[in-house]
């Protein structure tokens, strides 16, 4: 699990992994929810995660579905600066629905909940100072182990920003897929958040 250089600097850097992604960006996010469909399992070996995350310049906070031993596992954590203990997770398999949210509080917005609710049910609390959660992201993130086991989809988001929804919900960005090869679906914009009916993120070769 690491988090996405911006993406304009990508092409600049060699990872090994292999991104899939769909993102909005705003100057600052402090909220994210929404029902993630646990995919099919990927093929043996190597390194699959899938998650949905706000991101900052320090660092990424996920609900990451992680497949490396062959089964499903979620769980919330922070990965960059500062180093926190990972959160709390649970089992998941094919098709089971898992409902995230992230949530800012406190006078800077640095105190982050994130819950999990589906076949399990999980809490973490995360103290995450100096970081200003400028992307909402959805991503699969894949090691020596091929996208062949989409579609991967995010149901009934919630994304809320402290600028009104209308000048960023409608437009999102992608690493690793071209326009036209990734679907939003139901996008509206109200107040400072912006929900959406449905991602869908295909297989790609």
């Amino acid at each position: 699990m690491r988090f996405l250089a911006a993406l304009s600097l990508l092409p600049s850097i060699a990872y090994a992994a292999t991104w899939h992604t769909v993102e909005w960006d705003a100057p600052k996010f402090t909220a994210l929810s929404g029902d993630f469909v646990i995919p099919k399992l990927p093929s043996a070996g190597g390194t699959p995660y899938v998650w949905p995350a706000l991101q900052s310049s320090n660092g990424v906070l996920q609900a990451v579905c992680d497949g490396r031993k062959g089964a499903w596992w979620i769980g919330d954590g922070f990965y960059g600066t500062p180093s926190l203990p990972w959160g709390a997770g649970f089992s998941v398999k094919p098709g089971d629905v898992v409902h995230f949210t992230f949530t800012s509080s406190g006078s800077n917005g640095e105190t982050w909940t994130a819950t999990l609710s589906g076949p399990g049910s999980a809490t973490s609390t995360f103290q995450i100072s100096g970081s200003t959660m400028n992307r909402a992201i959805l991503a699969v993130e894949l090691t020596n182990v091929p996208f062949n086991f989409g579609p991967v989809v995010f149901k009934n988001l919630a994304i809320t920003a402290t600028t009104a929804a209308s000048g960023w919900c409608g437009k999102t960005v992608s690493l690793g897929y071209s326009a036209g090869e990734y679907t939003v679906t139901g996008a509206t914009a109200s107040g400072n958040t912006c929900r959406v009916a449905q991602v869908t993120m295909p297989s790609k070769a």
